[in-house]
């Protein structure tokens, strides 16, 4: 307890002596010394002159966090393209790059693909073995954070269910490897770096290739028992959709994506089109590409209203690649929620300012809470 303590007011404050750490922390300087020699050892933090303590009239050796003593490798699986990140031990991104989703049909196929593109980060940015200290991963489907097991994956990536993906790729990077959801994981890199930040109840949901939503309720993270929180794109809205075959998009995905909208375009026209390209012809006066982002504002605005009046969040964040269509539906979605909230719930609908780097900084937060639990990012939130 003692040790965290010390490492983050360094960490918070840089540049501090023994005698200044003592006196914010409240320990004597005996076991301030102690701490400080073990902290020392490990390399996380190091000496640099010395400077007049305030007060005490006499000069002490100033120590200083050092943030790039590691690094980690950060993932954002996505349906269409996959993000790569270095950050280090302040989960501060040194670099990030991004590539297509390999189009291939086993998983065996893409593991193959995605250990050489990390390796290939790696190389390119010198990053040696000892230097390497995690890597975190975040992926869609449901993920069992605390094993390191993705249960049930996203229809857009190959075979990706009951795979233990974390112990797949340590075994090649011999370094500890965390896994989470992706959604789940922007929600983090919200509260650490984005719009979240001390808030304590929220939701996130992303609307991209496929649909999902991650909790924060009252400082706590919420997995669920079988960690299926969030998985709304399962939702349904009437008792008509009870009897449809929805097969393993589900009935809101299917409503609110960018695979959905696809699947639904290419049903009522025959025109295998991308979402883009569908908001694209909205904007120029398509009827059936206005009606589908039409359609997709009601089922929006009936999911946040139903999150609305479960989790009564202080925040509802809007992240995702249909997103950036927002001006062709995001009012009505307004309106609708404007229209069935009360005082105590009324909620103003944000989008991100993050983006596609929220889930990397989420998933540093998480990966560096697995290696390094001494270093606290957000104390008053629990994260696992």
């Amino acid at each position: 307890m003692n040790k965290s303590l010390v490492l983050n007011i360094i960490r918070e404050h840089s540049s501090l002596s023994r005698a200044q750490i003592a006196k914010i922390a409240g320990i004597t300087k005996a076991t301030i010394s102690e701490i400080v020699t073990e902290l020392l050892d490990e390399k996380i933090i190091y000496e640099s002159g010395t400077m007049e303590n305030s007060g005490l009239g006499r000069k002490g050796i100033m120590l200083n966090f050092d943030a790039n003593h590691g690094v980690g490798v950060g993932i954002d699986l996505g349906g269409t393209k996959i993000s790569f990140s270095l950050f280090n031990l302040n989960a501060e991104l040194l670099a990030t790059e991004q590539a297509e989703t390999y189009k291939v049909t086993t998983r065996k196929q893409f593991l193959k693909l995605f250990n050489q593109a990390i390796r290939n980060l790696l190389d390119k940015y010198s990053i040696s073995a000892d230097k390497l200290k995690v890597i975190g991963i975040a992926t869609p489907g449901i993920v069992d954070y605390h094993r390191g097991i993705v249960l049930e994956g996203s229809p857009n990536l190959p075979e990706w269910e009951n795979i233990a993906l974390a112990d797949e790729v340590s075994a090649v990077f011999n370094v500890p490897v965390v896994l989470e959801n992706d959604i789940r994981s922007a929600l983090i890199g919200e509260m650490w770096k984005g719009k979240c930040q001390k808030v304590h109840s929220a939701a996130l949901i992303g609307v991209g290739t496929g649909l999902g939503a991650a909790l924060l309720m009252d400082g706590k993270i919420i997995r669920g028992a079988n960690n299926g929180a969030g998985e709304i794109g399962y939702m349904m809205f009437s008792r008509e959709h009870l009897h449809q075959n929805w097969r393993n998009k589900g009935c809101f995905e299917v409503h609110c994506s960018g695979s959905g909208m696809s699947q639904r375009y290419q049903e009522m026209s025959g025109k295998n089109l991308t979402a883009q390209v569908i908001a694209q012809l909205a904007q120029q006066g398509d009827t059936l590409a206005d009606s589908l982002f039409r359609d997709l504002a009601d089922y929006l605005a009936i999911g946040i209203l139903n999150i609305i009046a479960i989790a009564n969040p202080e925040k509802i964040i809007l992240t995702g690649g249909v997103i950036h269509s927002s001006p062709l539906f995001l009012h009505y979605v307004q309106s609708h929620i404007d229209q069935h909230t009360f005082t105590q719930t009324q909620i103003q609908v944000e989008q991100s300012e993050l983006g596609t780097q929220a889930p990397l900084y989420g998933i540093a937060v998480l990966a560096l809470n697995r290696v390094y639990p001494s270093i606290q990012f957000m104390s008053d939130a629990q994260l696992s």
